[in-house]
């Protein structure tokens, strides 16, 4: 199968896969391989989108699916649960699960409500409650139950323990082990590659919308390829080798101790150290719910800490409001755009010169020499920026007219125009392909020489992690279990047992 999206962007190339009846297939791969891209191929929702299967096919029994609406597909009995779950907040669970029986016979409807309350009794218990009110977990298990409510023969899943606690992703693994167990098949997309081969018969590893590795999940998890693939070892540094001495870099230290976060009872990190030296680039990776986005929100004082400290020289920004912290020098780009889509790419940069600003808004609107003269200096700052991150050529175009990578790099240097003395990078390159990664990489490489700043950087893909990072951070259902050089961590067993599943005394072997 191949697969394109409009503008002619080739998602999908010559992609193979078989599920057999009952199965657990994983689909594993890197932010924008193209693994969300063949379940919508799959499921028919591919046109919402402005996608298209261009060659290939995809058919159950022998009954050609790409052919058909999703809800003939869903009729056919292949059903997808999306990524972020997507249920109806209004709703409440009983209305959101009725939702979901609209495609089965009323005769089997009750049996289906009694399955779903089986495997998920807290649905039971909150059946009259709004779906917007539950916790994401819960959310989670609702958006799976409405999709059994069509008693699916093959069930799709996409991302189901994104955004989730430890202790949930540990009892959605159950539940998906259950439902397999009762006969019907999984398609596993995860980026949690430890939980998706513990549970998967089979693997299909994509990389740039090709397969790049198939075969039985147990013996995929044990080869050097996907050790490579899920932990960057081959990964080259971005740009050439430095020269000469080592610069000597300025700016104060980032050092948390101890931290630990709790929700309610849920303990979200438990007793975190880490240090983020002058100039360094540190990365803190980890699977799906290690407490990664967590820890950026402390740093921004989002969340509060329930005990430890974080300290940026010697200023403690544990009891800071995030504008404190801003004005601290502590910069941050979000896994999720938080563009102006409407406004140029100039406009949206000079918001990130907003902290910087001295001109109040009567002199701003009257226009006086003072202001004219500070926004001039703005403007010449934000072109100087856009040069840095060569997006000279596009700072009078619409951020809506760019492509996603340029976006992408728009949001960085709108933090850089902030002019922060740490920068904190949320998942950089999430939804990146391979090319625009190295792009970026080499971006990041540049403006960490250029501008003698520090970088924390939160990343799935550790192609781009191993090539950058001067130290590297994991941390794992809240803890950190490793510090060290890319190549430290990159061996170290425990590390590959959080990744991979694989047993810390084998991996040692």
């Amino acid at each position: 199968m191949d697969v394109r999206y409009a503008g002619a962007v080739r998602a999908l190339h010559g992609v193979s896969l078989a599920v057999p009846d009952g199965a657990v297939v994983a689909v594993l791969g890197s932010n924008g391989a193209g693994k969300s891209t063949l379940l919508r191929a799959i499921s028919g929702t591919l046109p919402f989108v402005g996608g298209s299967i261009t060659s290939g096919s995809v058919e159950l029994d022998g009954r050609r699916l790409d052919r058909l609406d999703p809800a003939t597909i869903a009729r056919a009995g292949v059903v997808q649960v999306p990524e972020g779950r997507q249920v109806f907040d209004e709703l409440t669970v009983e209305e959101n699960l009725r939702a979901g029986a609209l495609a089965t016979p009323r005769r089997s409807r009750g049996r289906a409500r009694d399955r779903v309350y089986d495997l998920f009794p807290v649905l039971r218990e909150r059946s009259g409650q709004r779906a917007g009110l539950m916790s994401g977990g819960e959310q989670q298990m609702l958006a799976m139950g409405r999709a059994l409510m069509a008693e699916p023969r093959v069930l799709l899943l996409d991302e189901p323990s994104l955004g989730l606690a430890p202790h949930m992703v540990a009892r959605i693994g159950e539940v998906i082990a259950e439902i397999h167990r009762q006969g019907t098949a999984v398609v596993l997309v995860e980026q949690n590659a430890a939980m998706a081969l513990e549970l998967a018969d089979l693997a299909y590893v994509l990389e740039v919308g090709q397969v790049t590795l198939h075969g039985p999940a147990a013996k995929l998890a044990a080869t050097d390829d996907v050790r490579d693939r899920y932990l960057g070892i081959s990964a080259a540094p971005a740009g050439p080798p430095p020269t000469g001495p080592p610069p000597t870099r300025t700016g104060p230290s980032l050092a948390v101790d101890g931290v630990s976060v709790r929700f309610g009872g849920v303990t979200a990190l438990s007793e975190v150290s880490f240090t983020v030296e002058p100039g360094e680039v540190h990365a803190l990776i980890g699977p799906n719910g290690a407490g990664k986005s967590t820890s950026l929100n402390v740093l921004t004082g989002v969340y509060r800490v329930a005990s430890g400290s974080v300290r940026y020289g010697d200023t403690e920004l544990t009891k800071l409001r995030p504008h404190r912290i801003a004005r601290l020098g502590v910069g941050r780009t979000f896994q999720n755009l938080a563009l102006s889509p409407s406004a140029t790419v100039a406009d949206n940069l000079l918001l990130g010169r907003h902290r910087l600003t001295r001109a109040g808004f009567v002199t701003a609107g009257l226009r006086t020499p003072g202001a004219r003269r500070e926004q001039a200096e703005q403007r010449r700052r934000v072109r100087e920026i856009a040069e840095l991150l060569e997006l000279d050529g596009a700072l009078d175009r619409p951020v809506a007219a760019l492509s996603y990578g340029d976006r992408k790099r728009v949001e960085l240097a709108r933090a850089l125009c902030a002019e922060p003395t740490l920068l904190l990078l949320d998942e950089p390159v999430a939804g990146m392909n391979a090319e625009e990664s190295a792009r970026l990489a080499a971006v990041v490489a540049r403006v960490r020489s250029e501008l003698d700043i520090s970088i924390l950087l939160v990343e799935h893909d550790m192609t781009f992690v191993m090539g950058l990072a001067d130290r590297v951070t994991v941390l794992d259902f809240g803890r950190r279990i490793a510090t060290g050089t890319p190549a430290e961590v990159q061996r170290d067993p425990e590390v590959i047992r959080a990744y991979l599943g694989t047993p810390a005394q084998e991996a040692a072997r």
